[in-house]
């Protein structure tokens, strides 16, 4: 299993990536030396919760972002789409009450970025 270090790093490209950006985009932006994002994102280095805020502030995410990534057989928040929801939804109804399924269309509603 990845270290913490590791899997934090991996997650900072995930996120990088994600958003189109290269390492020198990205430390320009977080006023790091692309270098050291370069070591952060291979694990080499442990990144400071300075330099986790200075990334996040990059990215435009929350710092919590930095620390979302997948567990041993439990996706990344990424992976969870939309039609995925909306089947767990229409399997729910059978079974669930309607709280429950208002908490899950507020989850889709976040998701979806609206």
């Amino acid at each position: 299993m990845a270290s913490l270090q590791e899997q934090v790093g991996r997650r900072v490209r995930q996120l990088r990536k994600d958003q189109g950006l290269t390492q020198e985009a990205l430390a320009a932006k977080a006023g790091l030396d692309y270098k050291h994002l370069g070591a952060i994102e291979r694990g080499e280095k442990n990144v400071t919760m300075q330099n986790v805020e200075r990334i996040c502030r990059g990215l435009g995410v929350e710092p919590v972002q930095v620390f979302l990534f997948a567990a041993s057989g439990v996706e990344a928040p990424e992976k969870i789409n939309r039609a995925r929801i909306q089947e767990a939804l229409k399997r729910a109804e059978a079974r669930v009450g309607q709280g429950v399924l208002r908490v899950l269309s507020e989850i889709l509603r976040m998701v979806e970025g609206g």
